[in-house]
């Protein structure tokens, strides 16, 4: 019988045994239901757990209890099996917005853990654009609610939003175009969010903004650049931007390093853009790692991140110049100092190339705090029309940093279709994506369940046509999708927004 054995060779046993096993051994008995309930035990059989955890924002599992980590445990499965179940089934719907105005929700992005939501929506006034942005508590759905709101003068580009360690406070960093670019800086408390409700558009919790202007590329000064994406490091923004005329492979994407205290900026050398045809940013640890199509290859370079303002002796840090007339020479760019990024740290190539004709890179997932990865590109030149999947992990150290893990899975998708709206997560374990076909005019929310295990990958409809819905799929104008979770985000062409959860 086990309940004779020893603790420590019970212990040893339990080392052999999987989640599933654990859950079930705790059923057969008060003794082993006990045991089985260690904080060792469930410590060690976590380490080892496939699937994500959806702990506490910025908690280790070893800083929770054996019980609390079966309880996630037993969510995170219970999630799984409904997401590869060919009839998923809808556990949780809650309508977010219902708004009656016809401003539709643009953009929408989750923090990690799928408890904040920011939304973007853009308005037309007085023949002006706006657009109004939004933070909402999703901690207790059946009671969610904005807890800020602003609205911007111009058109939303990129952004990216970022929790502090302690979860007090969120950094909100969004690109707007008001007649040139701008990049607008928001710190929003969370600690004050939690415990109020505010009214349809609330103007506190406390927010302290800044605007920024991103100046012209020193190669094209006479063009204005456009944000396409903007990344995060303690007091540094990294923003990728497309400058036109400004040479090598496409030409256009170029990395602007911004200081939002001072709002000095600086351009990176092209050479380090130049070689990519797609371009990403993304920051773990002190390391920049470049994400892209290189040659046909999805690759990621990475370097060190530079201080691209250190002052010099006696000196200021050097800002970029502003734009000259198109009169001045627009070429010369000699006596900027651009800054080097150094040399490469790291550099992977995905097992597979990308040389098929047509295709595009659909997502690269978001930034999380666990140096991970994914990417999907839809192939839609071939028939049967084909997806890959590709995921990478790394190990960040203090002097190197090295890839774990990378794989890639190829599968099939519809045929008379385009996808759309395409999310997955940093583990590629999970995404979603509207598909949309030409033929039928028809909208289709997908899935993809992928097993690193098994390195099996699951697609179908997330969502079956049901007549209960108080929507179909071709009204869906935008998604947010937090992996860990499961939680999806829908957003509508009439004005609403619905919350969706599968566990």
């Amino acid at each position: 019988m086990l309940t004779n054995l020893p603790e420590d060779i019970l212990l040893d046993v339990f080392q052999y045994l999987r989640v599933r096993d654990v859950l079930a051994l705790r059923k057969t008995c008060r003794a082993l239901h006990a045991f089985g309930g260690n904080d060792y035990v469930w410590h060690r059989l976590v380490a080892d757990f496939r699937l994500p955890l959806d702990l506490p924002f910025n908690t280790s599992p070893s800083a929770l209890s054996g019980e609390e980590l079966q309880q996630l445990a037993i969510k995170a499965i219970r999630l799984d099996v409904n997401w590869r179940n060919p009839n998923t089934r809808v556990r949780g719907l809650r309508a977010l917005i219902k708004d009656k105005s016809g401003q539709y929700v643009d953009q929408m992005q989750f923090l990690p853990g799928g408890k904040w939501l920011w939304t973007a929506q853009r308005t037309l006034k007085r023949e002006s654009w706006y657009t109004r942005m939004s933070l909402w508590s999703l901690e207790d759905v059946s009671n969610s609610h904005r807890v800020w709101s602003t609205e911007i003068s111009g058109i939303y580009r990129s952004c990216t939003l970022v929790q502090s360690s302690k979860g007090d406070f969120a950094t909100l960093v969004v690109g707007v175009c008001d007649h040139r670019e701008v990049i607008e800086v928001h710190s929003i408390s969370l600690q004050d969010a939690q415990s109020l409700q505010y009214g349809l558009y609330p103007t506190y919790p406390p927010v302290k903004s800044k605007q920024l202007h991103i100046v012209p590329h020193p190669r094209a000064p006479h063009l204005r650049p456009i944000i396409h994406e903007i990344a995060a490091y303690d007091n540094l923004l990294i923003v990728t931007i497309f400058a036109l005329d400004t040479g090598g492979g496409a030409g256009s994407l170029q990395i602007l390093f911004v200081n939002p205290e001072t709002g000095a900026t600086k351009w990176v050398d092209p050479r380090f853009a130049q070689s990519f045809s797609f371009l990403w940013v993304r920051v773990w640890g002190d390391y920049l790692f470049l994400v892209g199509e290189v040659n046909d290859d999805f690759a990621v370079q990475v370097y060190r991140i530079p201080n691209p303002f250190s002052t010099p002796t006696g000196g200021t840090p050097r800002a970029s110049p502003p734009a000259t007339s198109p009169s001045e020479e627009a070429d010369d760019d000699d006596d900027y100092a651009y800054t080097d990024l150094g040399p490469m740290i790291a550099h992977f190539v995905g097992p597979t190339p990308m040389a098929l004709p047509g295709h595009h890179i659909a997502q690269v997932s978001p930034a999380t705090s666990s140096p991970s990865l994914a990417a999907v590109m839809f192939y839609h030149s071939v028939h049967p029309h084909s997806a890959q999947l590709l995921r990478f992990s790394f190990d960040i150290a203090t002097e190197a940093v090295t890839l774990t893990s990378m794989s890639s899975k190829d599968f099939l998708i519809g045929n008379e279709s385009s996808a759309q709206l395409a999310q997955v997560g940093a583990l590629g374990i999970r995404g979603v994506w509207l598909e949309h076909n030409w033929e039928t005019q028809q909208n289709r929310v997908m899935k993809l369940a992928y097993d690193p295990h098994t390195r099996t990958a699951r697609v179908g409809m997330l969502l079956p046509h049901d007549p209960e819905l108080p929507f179909t799929p071709n009204m869906c104008h935008s998604l947010a999708f937090d992996e860990v979770t499961g939680r999806l985000c829908l957003g509508m062409y009439d004005g609403n927004v619905y919350i969706l959860d599968f566990v």
